[in-house]
């Protein structure tokens, strides 16, 4: 609305301008008798006529720009503070499962490996639950750098292990600690990279 009353606005200052000029000076000293006097008037102004009618184009299409930027603006802080929470969820969660192991990898007799055997079930079924937690599987997809394990195939080796059907996975207490650590210290990383970033923006 505002476009429009300032191009009007302009539009008539301009013809205001050229029929003063025509009153005060007179069509004689605007122009010679053997001159096309309008056309060439018409010519001269049509070039500041068109940039006025396109200057409400150029506000709006102005204005359009910057709700767009406003709204990339708004879409990225939303995904960052998305993002943000699943890393915090996902820490604590690798801190809190890391919390359950430490115990029992702190009473394995020096010389002997970890046998995933020896935890109790219910500390395995915990573990287990954590490892499935959607929590970290999207942080997995969405955030974390590729792992050689997944948080999914590192729970299915805990169960084997305890179950006993694979001697391989007896050992798979160090293979979940390593797992949360590692998940733990990338959602600590992406908060640190985050927190720097929006407070340098």
């Amino acid at each position: 609305m505002i476009y429009r009353l300032v191009v009007l606005l302009l539009i008539t200052a301009i013809v205001g301008a050229v029929g003063a000029g025509v009153l005060l000076l007179g069509v004689d000293r605007l122009c010679r008798p053997d001159e096309v006097c309008i056309r060439e008037w018409l010519s001269a102004t049509s070039g500041w006529a068109a940039a006025i009618v396109a200057l409400p184009t150029i506000l709006y299409l102005s204005r359009q720009v910057r709700d767009a930027d406003r709204h990339q603006k708004t879409s990225f802080a939303l995904q960052v503070r998305r993002h943000e929470i699943l890393a915090t969820r996902t820490r604590d969660i690798a801190c809190l499962a890391i919390a359950l192991l430490d115990p029992y990898l702190r009473n394995v007799p020096e010389g002997r490996a970890p046998d995933i055997r020896d935890v109790d079930k219910e500390t395995v079924e915990e573990i287990v639950h954590h490892l499935r937690d959607t929590t970290i599987s999207t942080f997995e997809g969405e955030i974390a750098n590729p792992m050689v394990m997944t948080a999914y195939a590192t729970s299915v080796i805990i169960e084997k292990g305890y179950n006993g059907d694979d001697r391989a996975a007896f050992a798979a207490p160090d293979l979940a600690k390593s797992f949360f650590e590692n998940i733990a210290k990338q959602a600590e990383s992406y908060l640190s990279e985050m927190k720097a970033i929006t407070e340098s923006g």
